[in-house]
Parts: C-alpha cells; sequence; structure tokens
C-alpha cells in the first residue's frame, strides 16, 4: 500500500465529517479516482457512520413528541379562547341589540299604557259629573244631562239614565264602570243623544265592551261609546288585560345578559389557563 494510502485513511474520518481542509478534501478526491481500495473503505465507512446515526433519529423524534403534544394542546386552547372571545363579543351585540329594542317596545307599550289610563279615567269623570247632577234633586235636570253629554260629544253616542228600581240586579254596577250587555231603553227615564232628549226607541249596541254603566242606590247610568270611537276603547281595553308586563318585555334580553356573562367568565378563565403556557413557550 503506498504511503499515499495511509494518509488518506488516516484523513476518511475528518473528511466525512467535512473539517477536512479544502486542500485536504482535493487530495483525497483525486486519490479516490485512482484508488478502488481507498474509494471502497470510504463507502463502507460512510455506511458505518449512517447505520450509528439512524437510531439517533428515532430517539430525537420520541423526545420531540412531549414538546409536540404540548404544542398541539396549547394551539387547541389558543383556538378555544379566541371562540370564546368571539362568542363573547357577538352575544353583547345581540344582548345590546335586544335591549334597545325591548325599551323601544317599553316606551311605545307605556305610550298606549297612558291612552288607556286616560280612557278609563274618563269613565269615571263621565259617570261622577253625571252623578253628581242626579244627586242634586229627585227630578232629573234635563239641561244638566245635556251638558255633561255635550262635554263629551265626541265620545259618546247615547247617554241614560234609569231608576234602579226598574232595574233586576245592579249589584255589580254599583263598584264602579263596568261595561255591561246594554239595559233596555225603554226603561230608562232620560235618554240624551247629539240632538238632545230620545223618545225614538233605541236598539243598543251588541259591541260587548262599547256601553259602560254604574248604579248607587237609587240611579243607573248608562253610556254607549259612538262607532267612531270603538276603536280606541278596543285598544285601551286589550292594554288593560291582555298587554305583556315589563318582565316579558324584557325577558330575552335578560336571557342574552346571562349567557353573556357566562361566556364572559369562561373566556376570562380560559385566558388564566393559557397564560402560563404562553409564557412558557415563548
Amino acid at each position: 500500500m503506498k504511503n499515499e494510502c495511509y494518509i488518506v485513511r488516516d484523513l476518511l474520518p475528518s473528511y466525512i465529517d467535512q473539517l477536512c481542509s479544502e486542500e485536504s478534501s482535493r487530495f483525497i478526491e483525486q486519490h479516490m479516482a485512482t484508488c478502488e481500495q481507498c474509494a471502497e473503505l470510504l463507502n463502507q465507512m460512510r455506511a458505518e457512520f449512517d447505520i450509528q446515526e439512524q437510531p439517533e433519529i428515532p430517539a430525537r423524534i420520541e423526545q420531540k413528541k412531549p414538546f409536540q403534544k404540548i404544542a398541539h394542546f396549547f394551539k387547541a386552547q389558543k383556538n378555544f379562547t379566541k371562540f370564546l372571545s368571539v362568542s363573547f363579543w357577538i352575544a353583547l351585540i345581540v344582548t345590546v341589540g335586544s335591549l334597545i329594542y325591548s325599551l323601544n317596545v317599553l316606551s311605545e307599550l307605556n305610550d298606549v299604557r297612558e291612552d288607556a289610563q286616560v280612557i278609563e279615567q274618563q269613565k269615571q269623570d263621565i259617570m261622577e259629573k253625571t252623578f253628581a247632577v242626579l244627586s242634586t234633586q229627585d227630578n232629573i235636570d234635563e239641561i244638566a244631562f245635556q251638558a255633561v253629554f255635550q262635554e263629551y260629544s265626541g265620545q259618546l253616542k247615547h247617554l241614560a239614565v234609569f231608576s234602579t228600581k226598574n232595574v233586576d240586579d245592579v249589584t255589580h254596577l254599583q263598584e264602579g264602570p263596568t261595561t255591561i250587555f246594554p239595559n233596555d231603553y225603554s226603561k230608562a227615564i232620560l235618554v240624551i243623544g247629539e240632538n238632545g232628549k230620545i223618545t225614538e226607541s233605541i236598539i243598543p249596541n251588541d259591541y260587548d265592551i262599547g256601553t259602560v254603566a254604574m248604579a248607587n242606590d237609587q240611579w243607573i247610568v248608562q253610556y254607549e261609546y259612538k262607532e267612531s270611537y270603538l276603536e280606541t276603547i278596543e285598544n285601551a281595553h286589550q292594554i288593560k288585560h291582555y298587554a305583556p308586563s315589563n318582565w316579558i318585555v324584557f325577558q330575552l334580553p335578560i336571557v342574552f345578559i346571562i349567557i353573556t356573562a357566562f361566556i364572559l367568565g369562561g373566556w376570562l378563565i380560559q385566558k388564566r389557563i393559557t397564560k402560563p403556557v404562553e409564557n412558557i413557550i415563548d
């Protein structure tokens, strides 16, 4: 074996590890081109080097697995935190929108309630003024009675007075103004209309809330609303008996507020959980 082969073989480990200088590497490569034995030895040494490196690769992969699991877990946590963040802002927007809508509904409802209260107060006023006229004397003052009708002529069609002696049951009328099916006007002592006293027979309105009556120990006062005013009376009746309560109006915003609060709490807790992991990774 040439001395050159000894030199090359001594340099092969450094050559494989790429630690040789350019001149040494060039010298080795030129020698390999002419020496089959050294070239074969180089191939054998490279094969042995690859075999030694291969067991290290799975070991490194195994070492990386826990960190990969942590990275996947942290990524999932970050995605969940982002989901809670987006959900919170969406829920907040929906909550504010529903709250604004409910406030508008409440404002409109309060306006209608005020109108209904005006109708109820009007019923009371008509009865009080009419009974005030009737209480002054046993004989009915037709002029004063007509004056009461004229004050509410925009709403009333008929205003009549009965004696309690001519009506069988007046107990339910003594508690205050009550909507009833009209008493028979043929039994009335006096009936007033737009043109004054009415003497001809009257066909009563069969609308169940279009007539109001009230009684004391001596008199029964009954009036009918004009057809043009019945829609207003119907709306007031619906509001008085069937209008939604404030709780129902704000029920949906309250539910959304609770949902938003839960999402916010989950978001803050999730951020608190992921913050230490984020600091470690950073």
